[in-house]
């Protein structure tokens, strides 16, 4: 079934958001499937679904040839012109990463960071990462590990989804968040010797209004809300979860161990 956060518009709304808030944080998660895929100087990187290019630029600084794709006007023009700015040669393109506009066998490693498991047909993503890694060169994939172990989240999302029972994470779990769902995808597209690691790292949040602040600006699940709600009606739920954030877990500030799953396989 196709996730409502496959649709371009939503990532275009948050663009900027992404790009101020959560890169630092990111960047992280980013070092960690880097190190875990194994990327040396020289090699040449695909990075799917690359948003705002956290993981392509530290790429770049590890010696790779990386080129960044996204279906998010936005995201691409973002990655420009940071690319331009910083004077750092990451190759933009605009396209979907379930048809990947490439040559079979063109790249050493593959990632997608917290992208890949959004798409209406995440099966045909990791096929076509398959496709265009060469011989035993490796994806990363990543995906957030269930809430219930980070309150902040879990009662942040739980609010919302009193209001919203459709809310994506109203659950508390993203698409692939138990190591063996990316397992048996993984192996099903044809890579072998998939390991499945869990990375955890720290962030804080200053008060449950800042939390949500943020989270306005730079989280694609709550711009498909807003997408849908009257001004009234988001001021309405945003005076809510933050209310509720302050009755169940005092008024801050809040330590996060955000825990997320980075699945690695090689291509025989």
């Amino acid at each position: 079934m196709s996730s409502p956060l496959s649709r371009p518009d939503v990532w275009n709304a948050v663009a900027d958001g992404y790009a101020e808030d959560l890169v630092p944080l990111f960047s992280r998660y980013a070092a960690d499937a880097l190190r875990l895929a194994g990327v040396s100087a020289g090699d040449r990187v695909l990075d799917v679904a690359a948003g705002p290019g956290t993981l392509s630029f530290l790429a770049v600084e590890w010696g790779a040839e990386v080129v960044a794709l996204d279906f998010s006007d936005a995201m691409v023009a973002a990655l420009r012109r940071r690319s331009e700015a910083e004077s750092v040669a990451v190759e933009v393109v605009p396209g979907d990463g379930q048809a990947l506009p490439f040559d079979d066998g063109a790249f050493d490693r593959a990632f997608s960071m917290f992208g890949l498991i959004f798409f209406p047909d995440p099966a045909a993503g990791l096929r076509e990462a398959h496709r265009v890694l060469r011989p035993m060169g490796r994806l990363a994939v990543s995906s957030w590990a269930p809430m219930d172990g980070v309150p902040l989240l879990q009662t942040c999302f739980g609010a919302v989804a009193a209001h919203l029972p459709d809310f994506p994470f109203g659950e508390g779990r993203a698409p692939f968040g138990q190591p063996e769902e990316l397992q048996d995808a993984f192996e099903a597209a044809g890579f072998r010797d998939v390991e499945v690691h869990t990375v955890t790292h720290r962030t804080e949040a200053t008060s449950a209004a800042s939390f949500w602040a943020t989270n306005e600006r730079s989280s694609a699940p709550l711009a498909l809300i807003r997408q849908h709600l009257a001004p009234d009606a988001w001021a309405d739920l945003r005076e809510d979860v933050v209310g509720t954030i302050e009755r169940d877990l005092g008024d801050g500030p809040y330590a996060m161990e955000w825990p997320a799953r980075i699945a690695v396989g090689t291509r025989p």
